[in-house]
């Protein structure tokens, strides 16, 4: 059946890309940090530190037909239930989402939840906070 999740990067032009992941749910808040752990090194050059980052949640995915979708400003597809992380570029932030569904459109509702990058890449397993300073 899947492990839905939407997961997503905004830019310092406000849009936010969108990847929707068929697999993965659980691990998604595991995903976003790799992937912004990958993407640091190119944290001055936001189309290459953009780049990385979803090549990194899309992973192993890019020759097959299904596993992962991408949108702009709209959520792909509708996942399990989970929060949607979103990564801001501009701000350094990542805060949690939660996906509404209606029958005009999908939306993203912010839940509060906001987490520094560091303590982020902390809580998610990847380094210790501060490690990216």
């Amino acid at each position: 059946m899947g492990d839905r999740a939407n997961v997503g990067i905004r830019t310092s032009s406000n849009d936010i890309i969108f990847l929707y992941l068929h697999w993965g749910g659980e691990d998604r808040h595991h995903i976003v940090a790799n992937a912004i752990a990958h993407a640091m090194p190119r944290d001055g050059d936001e189309s290459y530190f953009t780049r990385i980052f979803v090549s990194r949640v899309i992973d192993t995915d890019w020759d097959k037909e299904t596993g992962v979708g991408m949108a702009i400003n709209s959520l792909p597809a509708c996942g399990d239930g989970y929060d949607v992380p979103i990564y801001d570029y501009a701000t350094q932030t990542i805060g949690f989402y939660t996906e509404v569904w209606d029958e005009s459109d999908e939306v993203v509702e912010h839940t509060k939840i906001e987490y520094p990058r560091d303590m982020y890449l902390a809580e998610f397993g990847m380094r210790e906070a501060g490690s990216f300073a």
